[in-house]
């Protein structure tokens, strides 16, 4: 249930910035500067944190692991919902950022590396040891 959350919240914040980002490029660069993006990104991890994750997880899987796997499965599927929702290839990846400069430069090996991220992320939600 905690990953279900999980996804679901990283969806909604990928789609939705995807659209902004597609539908009006100008007003998504003065809303969507780089502190508010993240500012964004952590005020629904903390929603996601303190009222879905830690009430019901708390018992069964640590807290550092509630964590990590909500970074990890972030990192695995962030960018791929929202390069199809701006209207992209699901791999695109930019010249500008510092994350898109070495993930272009790492190539396959990026996409291993976000693979075993979500795989490790999805079993620190479930509670696999």
């Amino acid at each position: 249930m905690i990953l279900l959350y999980a996804i679901l919240f990283i969806e909604f914040e990928a789609i939705t910035e995807g659209l902004i980002k597609r539908k009006d490029p100008v007003w998504s660069e003065f809303v969507f500067e780089e502190w508010f993006q993240y500012v964004t990104a952590i005020l629904l991890f903390l929603v996601w944190f303190l009222v879905i994750a830690l009430p019901f997880d708390a018992y069964f899987v640590p807290v550092w692991k509630i964590i990590t796997g909500f970074v990890l499965v972030r990192f695995f599927m962030f960018d791929v919902i929202w390069n199809v929702t701006r209207g992209v290839a699901w791999n695109y990846y930019g010249t500008t950022k510092l994350y898109d400069r070495i993930m272009t430069k790492l190539g396959g090996f990026g996409w291993f590396v976000k693979i075993i991220c979500g795989i490790v992320g999805t079993c620190f939600l479930l509670g696999i040891d």
